[in-house]
């Protein structure tokens, strides 16, 4: 009898831990990157945010697919990015890229970007966003 307790209290102890090591899951601030890059950010419902210290998932590059193959597209190539149709998790995106050609591949919908405001800190994932415009 005393075992069984023993191992009940055990398990209740460590779901009380386990529960409790949880954050708010909120978003506090901007990752820090190692180079700056301001941009004009709009989302889906037409606010613009100027930013600073811009990133994509804490990176200074978009990545993503293009058909089958994986695809990295470094934040210095790209003059705007502009957010199309949301499909199977995928937002498509097409970038004009600063030698004036242009580009599309497919990312998570649901990946975030990051920057610091005036007001503070903001992130949008990919699917709530319109366009983004590299200041150059």
């Amino acid at each position: 009898m005393l075992r069984k307790t023993l191992n009940i209290l055990s398990v209740l102890i460590v779901f009380i831990l386990l529960t409790a090591m949880g954050g708010t899951g909120g978003f506090e601030r901007a990752p820090r990157v190692e180079k700056n890059y301001s941009v004009t950010v709009t989302d889906m419902s037409g606010n613009k945010i100027e930013g600073d210290k811009f990133s994509w998932e804490g990176r200074m590059h978009f990545a993503g697919y293009l058909g089958m193959a994986q695809v990295t597209m470094p934040f210095d190539r790209v003059r705007e990015l502009t957010v199309g149709e949301n499909k199977d998790r995928k937002v498509k995106v097409t970038a004009k890229l600063t030698d004036g050609t242009e580009t599309a591949f497919e990312v998570d919908a649901k990946s975030r970007c990051y920057g610091e405001a005036s007001f503070g800190s903001f992130m949008l994932q990919m699917n709530e966003i319109k366009s983004i415009s590299f200041k150059k």
